[in-house]
């Protein structure tokens, strides 16, 4: 075994970008007429519902028949998906939303010893690609490997079909990838692809239980910076 692609998670380990969901749905609910607010705590407790559970919670708040929550689901989805994209970007545009510490030198020491890198994401491929273009630039996009988001697959964390997918993409054997995130579900769709994860916990999933991470810091800075070196000595 030896390390031949990093593969990066994107909300809450590049990009603190959790609670922005949050936010979204609450803006959703506005524009169709919910008088309901989600709280931090609110939301913590629905993270645990994967693959479209909260739009079917909101779904069951309307007085609407069965056979319409399929067109439902997929519009709501797609606006609750632009409104988290549009928060985003107007507060990176702000100051307001910067990388998490450590990201950005991580990934330029990543891509300056040619180590390929790619994205893995549960977020919709279009909204992960316009988010990493506004926290990254162009000239990081360009330089991935690949990029697979939540629609690419219909399994969700910790299902590890995201993960795999990325590795059949570059060609690389799970055993070969180191996985960076999160949360305790992406620790475990990484372990179950059978590949190494470091992990950040965010702040939704600081009490997460990591156990069997190969390596978890507070992020990739503390409590030391996290180094090439340090993930390759993963195979040692």
């Amino acid at each position: 075994m030896s390390l031949k692609l990093i593969i990066s998670d994107l909300d809450g380990t590049i990009l603190e970008t959790e609670d922005y969901h949050r936010r979204a749905y609450n803006e959703l609910f506005k524009e169709i007429g919910l008088a309901v607010t989600w709280s931090r705590q609110d939301y913590m407790d629905r993270l645990k519902i994967m693959g479209g559970g909260k739009l079917k919670e909101v779904f069951s708040w309307l007085d609407r028949s069965e056979k319409e929550y399929s067109s439902f689901k997929q519009e709501m989805y797609q606006r609750k998906t632009r409104l988290y994209i549009d928060l985003i970007t107007a507060d990176l545009s702000l100051g307001n939303l910067t990388l998490r510490p450590g990201v950005e030198r991580l990934f330029n020491e990543i891509q300056k010893e040619n180590v390929p890198l790619a994205i893995g994401t549960a977020c919709e491929k279009k909204a992960a690609f316009e988010v990493l273009e506004s926290a990254l630039g162009s000239i990081f996009l360009t330089s991935l490997k690949t990029l697979c988001g939540g629609d690419d697959t219909p399994h969700k964390k910790p299902d590890p079909a995201i993960y795999l997918l990325v590795a059949e993409q570059c060609g690389v054997a799970p055993k070969d990838c180191v996985v960076l995130e999160d949360t305790n579900h992406g620790m475990k769709a990484a372990l179950n692809a059978g590949m190494k994860c470091v992990v950040a916990p965010s702040e939704y999933a600081m009490e997460h239980d990591f156990t069997g991470a190969s390596l978890c810091l507070k992020d990739f800075e503390t409590p030391h910076f996290l180094t090439l070196k340090k993930v390759n000595a993963l195979f040692a």
